[in-house]
């Protein structure tokens, strides 16, 4: 007789399966005692028999009373085995007995049932420690820490568990009962065949901790799972035995904790990124689990790609990506120091960023402004720019460690790595000339903004910028702030009350848009005035006088009213024109003004908007003296009813006139200047109109409408011509 014959009930391919694992284990005993043999035989059926009784399984508390049923039986049947059969063939038989007992649908009533235990024994760990430590001596003594910081709370699973454990009572009675149910298992002997139960119901709990701490990024939470699941392997390796397999069931949790808790942290990278700094403890345990694994390439490959889906697209502004880009490098230098997931991750950012023509303007916006983080960068100066728009670091310090493997096969990573933000954003482009030009911009638009000579704020941005870029680049900076000194000097000279002129060197400041009128006399002749001063005092040099820059404080007496504003001198030419007559043509306009009709028209549309003149016939204006206030501002708000009326437009009818007066100003920055955001739109405007109350929010709902009438372009988050 041979071991096939033990068990007649099971198929020949599954004895042959347990013979080999019998074998492997200890030396095969060939009997020939045929009662084993029919007394095997006959336990095999009840066996069977009780496992085609078990219930379907299912995810609820009836799993602790249908496995202690089972266990129960499963004990009867191995007692009455080994009181009646005591040999080594026995031993043989109760090992294929014991295979057949706790596999198939037995297996589901395990893994199920220590699944459950497990997390009544975590909730009863943490809500009664001294209960548990009664109970389970040493082994929890390093999980007695405040429930909330390491369980699941939330899991269907883990809410209905927990219901079993409801007082310390309940919660004494289930200790009790789980050391009776551990203690019988490991009488039956059959923990080698219920090992995979035991390892899919450890990787639940895992799963368990990894899914509850998703979205978490506040807090570290791999320490407090390694601290549940090391618990967990402790445990079962004192009431289980599993510490007698090959691989330690505390070393099968920890990897399977990082591999899964890594996961899933490298599937929220680019919201933690988002969050950052509030997500700084998530990058802390990402750094664990990158160090362990050695998965940066993996790490960084997956970031690149949702880099690419959900940001590099033309729905996000280029402020939006210029954020999310210092975020990644600050986030990515925490992960890794080296710089290498950095630049795998950079390389298409920095090519998106180029391709946007608002890029630069954005970054030098963020450079200047005092709420920005860009600008402790640039306060501190300490790495310079080269030449080559390449960083280095005048402080760098000797410590040096080499770079990682990875770092073969991407470009710039040496280069780069010892770099600031603003330097790895300076470094975009090739060349740095290109942001130098856009800060002189930044810098003229700023002065001429000014209501008097006060440049202090612009001395301190152009003496950070040149710690950054070198004072050779700056000079025409510097050629601008003297220009501002130079005028205050001369004003203070010509000591006129009436005029204050800022005089800016030609060759140095951007070209102004010049507007094409005649100045009235009364203007002229203080403008010459104050040239024969300017020009006794500088002989070397003359003026030329550039009205669309200007503003003319005055104060507007109407109907019993005043008005006090600022306006051009072309707005102010049109009231000139109508102290000698009460009604004008646009034609007659243009005619005293000397200018295009377009321009007279825009000019009078201002004081319509002002409630000064009124349009009594189609192109025809009549200054407004013998109406009430009401009836102005009706005059005023009846130019574009229809534009007043879009759902879109926020503002009201005489505020969105103003609106549709000032493209004709919008229009001009375009051509003159090219592609602007639309805070830059905002503070030219404030500039060419003063008095003009126009709020960005109402500019940002015109310019909209402008672009859906398709007369505007957006492009990123800047507006150009069509």
């Amino acid at each position: 007789m041979n071991a096939y014959s033990v068990c007649e009930v099971l198929p020949d391919a599954e004895l042959r399966g347990i013979v080999q694992q019998i074998k492997a284990r200890k030396p095969f005993v060939r009997a020939t005692d045929s009662s084993v043999d029919k007394l095997a035989a006959s336990c095999s059926l009840q066996l069977l028999q009780l496992r085609s009784n078990l219930p379907a399984i299912s995810s609820d508390v009836s799993i602790f009373c249908v496995f202690q049923s089972y266990l129960g039986s499963v004990t009867v049947v191995q007692q009455e085995f080994a009181n009646t059969a005591r040999s080594a063939r026995a031993d043989v038989a109760w090992s294929a007995l014991a295979y057949q007992a706790f596999t198939g649908p037995a297996a589901h009533v395990v893994q199920e049932w220590l699944y459950a235990s497990l997390v009544c024994v975590l909730h009863i760990t943490t809500t009664w420690p001294s209960l548990a430590q009664a109970a389970l001596g040493d082994v929890c003594a390093e999980l007695a820490v405040p429930r909330s910081e390491y369980t699941s709370e939330g899991l269907p699973s883990h809410a209905m568990y927990k219901r079993v454990c409801g007082n310390d009572e309940q919660a004494r009675q289930l200790l009790n009962r789980f050391e009776q149910s551990c203690k019988q298992l490991m009488d039956l002997n059959v923990l080698n065949y219920a090992k995979h139960s035991v390892l899919q119901a450890v990787d639940r709990i895992i799963d368990d901790q990894v899914q509850a701490s998703a979205s978490q990024w506040e807090t570290q939470c791999l320490e407090r799972m390694q601290t549940a699941t090391r618990f967990i392997a402790r445990l079962l390796d004192a009431r289980l035995g599993s510490s007698q397999w090959t691989e330690p069931l505390e070393q099968y949790t920890d990897n399977a904790l990082h591999t899964r808790f890594s996961l899933q942290r490298e599937h929220e990278l680019f919201g933690i990124i988002v969050d950052y700094p509030d997500s700084a403890a998530a990058i802390a345990d990402l750094r664990t689990c990158v160090e362990r694994h050695h998965s940066m390439h993996a790490v960084a490959t997956g970031l690149r790609k949702a880099v690419q889906q959900r940001l590099l697209h033309p729905g996000a502004t280029t402020s939006d990506i210029l954020a999310q880009y210092i975020s990644c490098i600050r986030c990515l230098r925490l992960l890794d120091p080296s710089s290498t997931m950095l630049e795998i991750v950079a390389r298409p950012i920095r090519t998106y960023l180029r391709s946007r023509d608002d890029t630069v303007a954005c970054i030098i916006h963020d450079m200047v402004s005092e709420e920005s983080e860009l600008f402790e960068d640039l306060a501190n100066g300490s790495i310079r720019i080269d030449a080559e728009g390449k960083a280095y670091d005048e402080d760098c310090s000797l410590d040096w460690t080499p770079l990682p493997i990875e770092a073969k096969s991407v470009h710039g990573t040496a280069l780069r790595r010892d770099a600031d933000v603003l330097a790895l954003l300076v470094s975009i482009y090739d060349t740095q000339s290109v942001f130098v030009q856009e800060f002189e911009s930044h810098v003229a638009n700023q002065l001429l903004a000014h209501d008097g000579f006060d440049a202090a704020r612009e001395i301190r941005q152009v003496e950070m910028m040149k710690l950054r870029f070198g004072s050779a680049a700056l000079e025409r900076c510097e050629v601008m702030l003297k220009d501002v000194a130079d005028s205050k000097r001369v004003c203070q000279s010509v000591r006129d009350p009436v005029y204050s002129a800022l005089v800016v060197s030609r060759q140095f400041w951007e070209p102004s848009p010049a507007d094409s009128f005649t100045v009235p006399p009364r203007m002229h002749a203080l403008r010459d005035q104050f040239t024969r001063v300017f020009e006794a005092l500088r002989p070397a040099r003359s003026l030329e006088w550039r009205d669309a820059q200007s503003r003319i404080e005055l104060q507007v007496e109407i109907n019993g009213r005043s008005i006090d504003l600022s306006a051009r001198p072309s707005q102010v030419a049109v009231l000139f024109a109508f102290q000698s007559t009460p009604q004008l043509s646009v034609c007659e306009l243009a005619q005293s003004m000397e200018c295009s009709e377009e321009f007279a028209l825009s000019c009078v549309k201002f004081w319509q908007s002002l409630g000064v003149v009124r349009e009594s016939a189609s192109r025809v204006f009549t200054t407004v003296e013998d109406h009430t206030g009401d009836e102005l501002v009706d005059n005023g708000s009846d130019m574009d009813n229809d534009a007043s009326d879009t759902e879109d437009s926020p503002a009201p009818a005489s505020r969105t006139d103003a609106l549709h007066m000032h493209f004709n100003f919008i229009v001009g920055m375009l051509t003159n200047f090219g592609p602007l955001p639309l805070d830059r739109i905002h503070s030219m405007l404030a500039m060419f109109i003063p008095g003009d109350q126009t709020s960005i929010d109402e500019l940002r709902a015109f310019l909209a409408q402008m672009v859906r009438e398709d007369r505007l372009d957006m492009a990123g988050s800047t507006y150009k011509l069509k």
